[in-house]
Protein backbone atom coordinates (compact mmCIF):
# COMPACT_ATOMS: atom_id res chain seq x y z
CA UNK A 1 0.00 0.00 0.00
CA UNK A 2 1.10 3.60 -0.47
CA UNK A 3 1.70 6.20 2.60
CA UNK A 4 -1.39 7.74 2.09
CA UNK A 5 -3.34 4.13 2.29
CA UNK A 6 -1.63 3.36 5.35
CA UNK A 7 -2.30 6.73 7.09
CA UNK A 8 -5.89 6.82 6.00
CA UNK A 9 -5.97 2.89 7.70
CA UNK A 10 -4.08 4.71 11.02
CA UNK A 11 -6.68 7.30 11.22
CA UNK A 12 -9.56 5.28 10.60
CA UNK A 13 -8.25 3.30 14.06
CA UNK A 14 -7.87 6.05 15.43
CA UNK A 15 -11.62 7.41 14.83
CA UNK A 16 -12.65 4.43 16.14
CA UNK A 17 -11.24 4.80 19.78
CA UNK A 18 -13.74 5.14 22.47
CA UNK A 19 -12.91 7.96 24.02
CA UNK A 20 -14.62 10.09 20.79
CA UNK A 21 -18.09 8.59 22.12
CA UNK A 22 -17.45 8.77 25.86
CA UNK A 23 -17.05 12.13 27.40
CA UNK A 24 -16.09 10.79 30.98
CA UNK A 25 -13.45 8.80 29.19
CA UNK A 26 -12.48 11.52 27.20
CA UNK A 27 -12.38 13.49 30.26
CA UNK A 28 -9.93 11.26 31.96
CA UNK A 29 -7.54 10.75 29.07
CA UNK A 30 -7.11 14.40 28.91
CA UNK A 31 -6.12 13.89 32.26
CA UNK A 32 -3.83 11.36 31.81
CA UNK A 33 -2.26 13.03 28.72
CA UNK A 34 -1.57 16.49 30.39
CA UNK A 35 0.10 14.60 33.44
CA UNK A 36 2.32 12.29 30.69
CA UNK A 37 3.22 15.76 29.20
CA UNK A 38 4.16 17.06 32.24
CA UNK A 39 6.32 14.27 33.68
CA UNK A 40 8.41 13.97 29.92
CA UNK A 41 8.91 17.70 30.22
CA UNK A 42 9.90 17.18 34.19
CA UNK A 43 12.01 13.95 33.20
CA UNK A 44 13.83 15.63 30.40
CA UNK A 45 14.34 19.37 31.20
CA UNK A 46 17.94 19.11 31.38
CA UNK A 47 17.70 18.08 27.20
CA UNK A 48 15.00 19.94 26.47
CA UNK A 49 15.91 23.25 28.09
CA UNK A 50 18.89 23.11 25.54
CA UNK A 51 18.96 26.03 22.83
CA UNK A 52 19.16 23.38 19.73
CA UNK A 53 16.81 20.82 21.08
CA UNK A 54 13.93 23.40 22.15
CA UNK A 55 12.02 23.01 19.10
CA UNK A 56 12.68 19.41 18.48
CA UNK A 57 11.54 19.28 22.31
CA UNK A 58 8.06 21.27 21.41
CA UNK A 59 7.43 19.02 18.20
CA UNK A 60 8.13 15.53 20.32
CA UNK A 61 5.79 16.70 23.41
CA UNK A 62 2.93 18.46 20.95
CA UNK A 63 2.71 16.71 18.21
CA UNK A 64 4.79 13.43 18.13
CA UNK A 65 2.65 12.49 21.64
CA UNK A 66 -0.58 13.20 20.87
CA UNK A 67 -3.00 15.17 22.43
CA UNK A 68 -5.15 18.13 22.00
CA UNK A 69 -3.32 19.51 19.07
CA UNK A 70 -2.58 15.77 17.59
CA UNK A 71 -6.20 15.59 17.84
CA UNK A 72 -7.15 18.62 15.65
CA UNK A 73 -4.68 17.43 13.22
CA UNK A 74 -6.46 14.10 12.82
CA UNK A 75 -9.85 15.37 12.37
CA UNK A 76 -7.98 17.75 9.54
CA UNK A 77 -6.15 14.87 7.62
CA UNK A 78 -9.61 12.36 8.07
CA UNK A 79 -11.02 15.26 5.94
CA UNK A 80 -7.97 15.77 2.98
CA UNK A 81 -6.31 12.26 3.47
CA UNK A 82 -9.29 10.75 0.92
CA UNK A 83 -8.37 13.12 -1.77
CA UNK A 84 -4.94 13.56 -1.24
CA UNK A 85 -3.60 11.43 -4.63
CA UNK A 86 -2.31 14.44 -5.88
CA UNK A 87 0.52 15.29 -3.38
CA UNK A 88 1.11 11.59 -3.17
CA UNK A 89 2.04 11.89 -6.93
CA UNK A 90 4.49 15.10 -6.21
CA UNK A 91 6.05 14.96 -2.39
CA UNK A 92 8.78 12.26 -2.27
CA UNK A 93 7.73 9.16 -0.85
CA UNK A 94 10.46 8.84 1.60
CA UNK A 95 8.54 11.90 3.20
CA UNK A 96 4.82 10.80 2.93
CA UNK A 97 6.33 7.63 4.54
CA UNK A 98 7.74 9.51 7.46
CA UNK A 99 5.14 11.22 8.09
CA UNK A 100 2.64 8.67 8.06
CA UNK A 101 5.01 6.86 10.30
CA UNK A 102 5.04 9.64 12.30
CA UNK A 103 1.34 9.77 13.10
CA UNK A 104 0.96 6.22 13.49
CA UNK A 105 2.84 6.46 16.50
CA UNK A 106 1.55 9.19 18.24
CA UNK A 107 -2.09 7.29 17.53
CA UNK A 108 -0.26 4.18 19.64
CA UNK A 109 0.69 6.51 22.57
CA UNK A 110 -2.77 7.90 22.61
CA UNK A 111 -4.08 4.22 22.75
CA UNK A 112 -1.52 3.30 25.43
CA UNK A 113 -2.83 6.06 27.40
CA UNK A 114 -6.27 5.63 26.50
CA UNK A 115 -5.81 2.10 28.22
CA UNK A 116 -4.25 3.74 31.48
CA UNK A 117 -7.72 6.61 31.24
CA UNK A 118 -9.98 3.46 30.85
CA UNK A 119 -8.54 1.59 33.88
CA UNK A 120 -8.30 4.86 35.80
CA UNK A 121 -11.96 5.82 35.38
CA UNK A 122 -13.71 2.13 36.25
CA UNK A 123 -11.53 2.69 39.46
CA UNK A 124 -12.43 6.65 40.09
CA UNK A 125 -9.34 7.05 40.74
CA UNK A 126 -7.58 10.72 39.95
CA UNK A 127 -4.73 11.35 38.11
CA UNK A 128 -1.60 11.26 40.07
CA UNK A 129 1.84 9.84 40.73
CA UNK A 130 0.14 7.25 42.67
CA UNK A 131 -2.84 6.39 40.42
CA UNK A 132 -0.39 6.26 37.37
CA UNK A 133 1.24 4.01 39.09
CA UNK A 134 -1.21 1.75 39.83
CA UNK A 135 -2.75 2.22 36.27
CA UNK A 136 0.53 1.16 34.68
CA UNK A 137 1.19 -2.30 36.65
CA UNK A 138 -2.45 -3.44 36.17
CA UNK A 139 -2.72 -2.21 32.33
CA UNK A 140 0.45 -3.91 32.53
CA UNK A 141 1.66 -3.04 28.75
CA UNK A 142 5.16 -2.45 29.29
CA UNK A 143 6.74 -4.19 26.52
CA UNK A 144 3.90 -2.18 24.21
CA UNK A 145 5.70 1.26 25.40
CA UNK A 146 9.18 -0.20 24.70
CA UNK A 147 7.86 -0.79 20.98
CA UNK A 148 6.08 2.66 20.55
CA UNK A 149 9.49 4.03 21.57
CA UNK A 150 11.07 1.71 18.92
CA UNK A 151 8.62 3.40 15.95
CA UNK A 152 9.47 6.30 17.59
CA UNK A 153 13.20 6.44 17.10
CA UNK A 154 12.68 5.16 14.15
CA UNK A 155 10.56 8.06 12.53
CA UNK A 156 13.32 10.37 14.26
CA UNK A 157 16.13 8.62 12.44
CA UNK A 158 14.27 8.65 9.13
CA UNK A 159 13.40 11.94 9.26
CA UNK A 160 17.49 12.75 10.20
CA UNK A 161 18.42 10.85 6.67
CA UNK A 162 15.77 12.53 4.53
CA UNK A 163 16.77 16.01 5.97
CA UNK A 164 20.13 15.55 4.88
CA UNK A 165 19.28 14.75 1.27
CA UNK A 166 19.74 17.64 -0.77
CA UNK A 167 17.40 16.15 -3.61
CA UNK A 168 14.76 15.15 -1.22
CA UNK A 169 14.46 18.49 0.54
CA UNK A 170 13.98 19.88 -2.76
CA UNK A 171 10.82 17.89 -4.20
CA UNK A 172 9.22 18.20 -0.64
CA UNK A 173 9.66 22.16 -0.89
CA UNK A 174 8.47 22.33 -4.77
CA UNK A 175 5.48 20.51 -3.53
CA UNK A 176 4.46 22.81 -1.28
CA UNK A 177 2.44 24.78 -3.78
CA UNK A 178 0.97 22.28 -4.98
CA UNK A 179 -0.57 21.25 -1.10
CA UNK A 180 -1.82 24.88 -0.42
CA UNK A 181 -3.48 25.28 -4.00
CA UNK A 182 -5.26 21.84 -2.85
CA UNK A 183 -5.97 22.35 0.80
CA UNK A 184 -3.40 19.75 2.20
CA UNK A 185 -1.60 22.00 4.14
CA UNK A 186 -2.60 20.35 7.48
CA UNK A 187 -0.44 17.07 5.90
CA UNK A 188 2.16 19.25 4.54
CA UNK A 189 2.70 21.12 7.79
CA UNK A 190 2.65 18.40 10.18
CA UNK A 191 5.82 17.17 8.37
CA UNK A 192 7.14 20.26 7.55
CA UNK A 193 7.50 21.17 11.08
CA UNK A 194 8.73 17.80 12.17
CA UNK A 195 12.02 18.66 9.52
CA UNK A 196 12.16 22.21 10.76
CA UNK A 197 11.74 21.37 14.62
CA UNK A 198 15.62 18.69 13.84
CA UNK A 199 17.60 20.97 11.76
CA UNK A 200 19.00 22.39 14.54
CA UNK A 201 20.13 19.41 16.39
CA UNK A 202 23.47 18.67 16.54
CA UNK A 203 22.43 14.97 15.45
CA UNK A 204 19.27 12.83 16.20
CA UNK A 205 21.36 10.79 17.80
CA UNK A 206 21.98 13.27 20.83
CA UNK A 207 18.32 13.98 21.27
CA UNK A 208 16.54 10.81 20.71
CA UNK A 209 19.02 7.73 22.38
CA UNK A 210 18.68 9.79 25.58
CA UNK A 211 15.17 10.75 25.37
CA UNK A 212 14.48 6.69 25.05
CA UNK A 213 17.17 5.34 27.17
CA UNK A 214 15.40 7.56 30.03
CA UNK A 215 12.25 6.53 29.07
CA UNK A 216 12.71 2.54 28.99
CA UNK A 217 14.08 2.93 32.61
CA UNK A 218 11.43 4.28 33.55
CA UNK A 219 9.70 1.24 31.86
CA UNK A 220 11.77 -1.17 33.70
CA UNK A 221 11.36 0.70 37.16
CA UNK A 222 7.64 1.04 36.78
CA UNK A 223 6.85 -2.59 36.49
CA UNK A 224 9.12 -3.85 39.20
CA UNK A 225 7.52 -5.49 41.82
CA UNK A 226 7.31 -2.62 44.91
CA UNK A 227 9.41 -0.84 42.83
CA UNK A 228 12.33 -1.64 44.61
CA UNK A 229 11.74 0.37 47.10
CA UNK A 230 11.64 3.27 44.99
CA UNK A 231 10.43 6.78 46.14
CA UNK A 232 9.70 8.47 43.12
CA UNK A 233 9.01 5.03 40.58
CA UNK A 234 8.53 7.87 37.48
CA UNK A 235 12.05 9.38 38.64
CA UNK A 236 15.62 7.89 36.88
Amino acid sequence: MSALSDLQTYLNHYRQLPHHSDAALSQKLKEVQSWQRARIKNTHQALFSQPQNVPMAHYFVNKLYGGDEFDILAKQLERIVPKAQKLERLAPAAALDTGSRAIHSAIVATELDLHLAEWLLEKNLPVNEDSMLLAYREVDEADERREQLASLKDVCYRTDKYINSFMLQKAFALAKGTAYKYNYQPLYDFMAEGFAAMKPLRNVASFIEPVCERELQIIDHVHQPNNDGRIEPFGV
